[in-house]
This record gives structure tokens, C-alpha cells and sequence, in this order.
């Protein structure tokens, strides 16, 4: 063919023409080779991913416009239409599949990628002259293992039974291992882990099991994605004989908060360890030095506690819980353990309790002084510390309030003396106050009661602070007194932070000050229209400024030429340049104005 063609441009045109339609034929034929190559890849992929499978066709020197694309899967065409500008047509797969398509790059994207997507794909260009392009990729698709087959008791001798098993599916990962699960006829439902994997290349194994129990079976395979579903269960059951227990209850204390009784407590035992019918706990206890023992049956295998009333108050003990049953008492030997019987009320009380003299008292913090007892029996339990009882003397001890004070014995063999401080008392009030030991579970007798007086503090923040009436040159405040004056009010004091955006200025104070403690509004003169002002209210007692309560105000937008604030006599007050940070106020106090003039501005506040 090639050999026709240079005949037949030869005489037209020349050797310059000829060598030019060699190069172009050459060319042709290298296109034509790049078509009908075959590219091989491989992608390995985890189940529920997404995938995508590139066919990139050839170069740009054939006309990508009248290319035609086919993917196939494992031999079976897919039906992609293929259309080019970055479009993106579904399969009718229940959108499966996907394909995007840019110039000559094509791509199909599967979603959810599933076992039975594992495979052969091959991409297929068709061109208008004939070539064709195939890119084959193999993709596999690693999953979770399916489940063991044909799971079967082999033999079952004693407490020893036998399993079998078919490989599990792998699923593109090799099986590691396979872990095993047992239930018993008495809680089917349940399913224990038994202790010991299998490996992955075995399918037999001999399981050991407890005593008096019937059991069935199920595997899963486990490979690097994840585990399988459980196996069904097998059809045959294997029973062990009884035996005696091989083991006692685990955890076992005793609890002192019961005044005249012994309370001791375990853990209950599973049923898997009962080993025998009959199963019951044997409880054991002594008197430390004691000889003889005295015990008692705990029939409810799910019981963990047993009392037993004595006569003495935190006495130590041995103590023994042993499993049995009716085949007899545990393999093992029970350990003893040292507990002790119920505490009870401290019998002493602290003496020469007083308020600490090298510490002042505080508005809202006394301090208190007192001898150490003397950690003895008369303690009747573990020594913990003390218990400080105090109440208002205008309420009684039906409100008393309590605070503990942790001491060690320890402490009270180096510290001869206690001290120890009440926080959180309300000022100005007469107090009544005591102290008493405690042990664990239990508070003594009170030491002699005293009497004290806080003084004043500075109050609480007033409440309801808010705006009455909001005008362009004025606000007015209305506030209720504090919930905790913590002493006599002697008036308020109000100030405000100057608001630019979101910045707050530094609090100013306003002048003059309200000395009545009756007066709970106040009217701010002399505001800048459409400005954002924060105003802060005080209560005040002789200790000084209590907590600020604060309100947010935006001024309203004023009306040329009004004027709202005029003197008793009918004439305007002299304003200077007003700002937010230079305003004028109104103090009226009784139905009386003052007005304080200055060169620059007149400052007024109305009550």
C-alpha cells in the first residue's frame, strides 16, 4: 500500500512532497500501533470503596470527537454511553456504575465496590478509521471473610469435645485466625468467648470446658479487613459431667456502716463456674484471736452479701467466703481476709473550742481553735476528723450547716491543736457555732457551743437593674435592692463605660452619689442621640461598693431643633460639646433640682 502511494506522488511533486508524505505515513502507522496496544494494570481494592478505572486513549493526532468507548466486565458489556465536556452518564445499574468523560481521558467509577465487582475490566476505544484502544485492568476486592461451614462436634469425652470444620471463604485476605464461641442450654441467647484462638490454616480443634453444662457452637473467621458473620450454630450439643467448684468468690470486703452488724460482701460467682448443682456460698467468720469459726449457707447463687447481727463496734474479724455445692466445697482454698464490724457514734468530744484569736473575724470568714482528741477506741470507728455545725442564731439548729475538716491520726499526734476555717458566712449576722468528731460513717457529741458576730460587707448587686425610659437626651434607671445587703445600706452609686463597636470604655464614675437607701431610679441627662451607652448601679454600705450590676442602652435617634431639658424656671441648661465620654446628669432628690454649672458642660443627675 505504501509502495502504491509513492508511485503515485512521485511525478507530481518532487522529492521535497515525497519526503514530507513518508513522515506523515510513518506517523500514521505509529498512531495506528499506539491504537491496537493493549495496557494491563492491576488495582487492589477493600470492599465498600470507591473505584475508579482510567481508560486514556491515544494522542490527539485522531479526531477524540468521533471516539467511541465500551467497557466490559469480565467479557460483559456494561452499556456506557459516553458523551465528552465533563458530563456524567449512569448505567441503568441502579447507579453502579458511572462514567466521566474529558477530551480523550475516560473514567468509570463504581460505587460501593462489592465482592462480586471483583474481575476483568476492559476499556475499549473505537476510532472512525477502525483502531481500536483496549486498557485492561484486573481489580480485586478484599472483604470480611464469609462464614465457616459445616461447624460439627466430632466427639465429646468428658469435658473435652472435638470441632470441625470447612475453610471460609477468604474473600481476597488471607484468614489469620478463627475465634470460637460457646453458649449453654441454661442462657442459649448468651455467647461466651472461649480464652484461646485458632489459627487460620486449622480446621479441627479440642476445646475444654467447665463442668455440669451443656454447650453448642458457632466459629468466625477473622482476615486484615474484619471479622465474619457467625457460622451457624452446631446441631450436635455436648454435656460435661459435674464437679466440685474450681475457684472462690473474688473481691470479698467487709462494710462498717452498719452500727451492730458484721456486713460482709463479694462478688458473685458466674454460672459457668458453678461446676455442680446445689451451688451456694459458705461464709466463715472469727473474732481476730479467736478459734473457732462460725459460718452460714448463702443459697442465692447471685447473692453477694450476708449479715450478721454482733455485739461489739468496729472489732476486727477473719473472714472466709467459699463456693460449694452439692458435690462439695471448692478445689481451692479460701483466702482470709481482715475486716472489721459496724462503727458507731464517737463517744468524746472536743474541748476548748473557741474562735482563733490571732485571726481577725471577716464579713464573711471566721476562725476557729480547738484541742486534738485523742484517737481512741471511744472513736468507734476509723478517725476521719471533725464535723464544724453552724446556724444563724435567728434561725435555730434546724438549719444548721456543716463543713468537714479532714485530720489523720497522724497529724494529730504531730498538731496537739486544730484549726480550721468557715468560709461563706453571711456578714453582718449573729452565728452560733460547734464542732464535733467523726468517723466513717458517724459524728459525736458537740463541743461547747459559741457565739460570734460577722461584720459588715459589701452587698450583693442590685436587682432588676433596667430602663424605665429611653429618649434621645435621657435615660432613666430603675433598680430593687440587693438580695444580701450584708449590712446597712447607705445608698448607691451609679457610673458607665462609654461603647465604640464592640470596644468598652473604663468605668467613670457620676456625681453626686445617692445616699438614700430608699431611692431606686435615677434619670442620666445630657446623652448624645443614637449612641450605646453602658450603665453601671452599685448598692454601697459603709464597707464600700458591693457587685455592679450593669445595662446596655442604645439613645434614640434625635429631632432637630427639639429640646427636652429645661430648669424649674423655664430655661435650658447651658451645653457644651457632648460626647459619650462628657455628659450632662440631673441629680433630683426630694422634688429638688441641683444644678452645678461648668465653663465647658452642666453634669446632672435625676433620682
Amino acid at each position: 500500500m505504501f509502495a502504491h502511494l509513492l508511485r503515485a506522488y512521485k511525478p507530481r511533486f518532487g522529492w521535497l512532497c515525497l519526503l514530507h508524505l513518508r513522515v506523515l505515513l510513518v506517523l500514521y502507522a505509529v498512531q495506528v500501533l499506539l491504537c491496537l496496544e493493549d495496557r494491563a494494570t492491576d488495582l487492589e481494592v477493600e470492599e465498600g470503596s470507591r473505584v475508579r478505572l482510567l481508560c486514556k486513549t491515544s494522542s490527539d493526532l485522531l479526531d477524540s470527537s468521533h471516539l467511541q468507548v465500551r467497557w466490559y466486565h469480565n467479557g460483559r458489556e456494561l452499556n456506557m454511553n459516553v458523551t465528552h465536556s465533563n458530563s456524567i452518564i449512569n448505567n441503568i445499574n441502579n447507579n453502579k456504575y458511572s462514567q466521566k468523560a474529558d477530551k480523550n481521558r475516560f473514567t468509570l467509577v463504581i460505587r460501593n465496590a462489592q465482592l462480586e465487582d471483583a474481575g476483568l475490566y476492559t476499556c475499549e476505544g473505537y476510532y472512525a478509521n477502525g483502531s481500536v484502544l483496549r486498557t485492561t485492568t484486573s481489580l480485586a476486592v478484599k472483604g470480611r471473610p464469609g462464614p465457616p461451614t459445616s461447624v460439627e462436634v466430632r466427639s465429646c469425652h468428658g469435658n473435652r469435645a472435638e470441632l470441625a470444620w470447612r475453610a471460609a471463604p477468604a474473600n481476597g485476605a488471607k484468614i489469620r485466625e478463627y475465634s470460637l464461641e460457646f453458649n449453654t442450654s441454661d442462657a442459649p441467647d448468651v455467647w461466651y468467648p472461649y480464652y484461646e484462638r485458632i489459627p487460620g490454616d486449622r480446621h479441627e480443634f479440642f476445646v475444654d470446658l467447665a463442668p455440669y453444662g451443656t454447650y453448642t457452637f458457632r466459629l468466625l473467621a477473622r482476615n486484615d479487613i474484619g471479622d465474619s458473620q457467625p457460622s451457624d450454630v452446631t446441631r450436635r450439643s455436648c454435656t460435661t459431667p459435674p464437679d466440685k467448684p474450681d475457684r472462690n468468690p473474688k473481691q470479698v470486703v467487709t462494710r462498717t456502716h452498719k452500727k451492730g452488724y458484721l456486713v460482709i460482701e463479694w462478688t458473685p460467682m458466674q454460672r459457668l463456674n458453678f461446676h455442680g448443682p446445689g451451688f451456694r456460698y459458705h461464709v466463715y467468720w472469727r473474732r481476730k484471736g479467736s478459734l473457732v469459726w462460725e459460718s452460714a449457707l448463702v443459697t442465692e447463687a447471685t447473692k453477694g452479701h450476708f449479715e450478721q447481727e454482733v455485739n461489739d463496734v468496729y472489732q476486727c474479724y477473719e473472714i472466709q467466703v467459699k463456693a460449694e455445692n452439692e458435690l462439695g466445697e471448692s478445689h481451692q482454698p479460701a483466702f482470709i481476709i481482715l475486716g472489721r464490724s459496724g462503727e458507731a457514734e464517737p463517744l468524746v468530744a472536743p474541748k476548748d473550742f473557741r474562735r482563733d484569736p490571732s485571726k481577725p473575724l471577716e464579713p464573711h470568714k471566721a476562725h476557729f481553735i480547738w484541742e486534738a482528741v485523742e484517737v481512741t477506741d471511744k472513736i468507734q470507728g476509723e478517725f476521719r476528723g471533725y464535723r464544724l455545725q453552724y446556724w444563724k442564731s435567728s434561725e435555730g439548729r434546724h438549719k444548721m450547716q456543716e463543713v468537714d475538716v479532714t485530720v489523720t491520726p497522724d497529724t494529730v499526734e504531730r498538731h496537739p491543736v486544730v484549726r480550721a476555717t468557715l468560709a461563706g458566712l453571711p456578714a453582718n449576722t449573729a452565728l452560733r457555732a460547734q464542732v464535733a468528731v467523726r468517723n466513717t460513717h458517724y459524728t459525736g457529741p458537740p463541743s461547747q457551743t459559741i457565739d460570734f458576730f460577722t461584720p459588715e460587707g459589701t452587698p450583693s448587686a442590685v436587682l432588676s437593674l433596667a430602663t424605665v425610659e429611653v429618649e434621645e437626651d435621657y435615660v432613666l434607671l430603675q433598680w430593687e435592692p440587693p438580695v444580701e445587703p450584708n449590712g446597712r445600706l447607705t445608698g448607691f452609686d451609679i457610673g458607665y463605660q462609654p461603647v465604640e463597636g464592640t470596644q468598652l470604655g473604663p468605668v467613670r464614675d457620676l456625681k453626686p452619689k445617692i445616699d438614700d437607701p430608699e431611692t431606686l431610679q435615677a434619670k442620666i441627662t445630657g446623652l448624645e442621640p443614637a449612641n450605646n451607652y453602658r450603665f453601671v448601679v452599685w448598692a454601697r454600705t459603709s464597707s464600700g461598693r458591693g457587685k455592679m450590676a450593669y445595662v446596655d442602652v442604645q439613645t434614640k435617634r434625635g429631632t432637630r431643633g427639639s429640646s427636652h431639658y429645661r430648669s424649674r424656671n423655664g430655661v435650658a441648661p447651658l451645653l457644651g460639646r457632648r460626647s459619650a465620654s462628657h455628659v450632662t446628669w440631673v441629680l433630683v432628690l426630694s422634688l429638688v433640682t441641683l444644678v452645678v454649672s461648668r465653663t465647658d458642660s452642666v453634669h446632672r443627675v435625676l433620682h
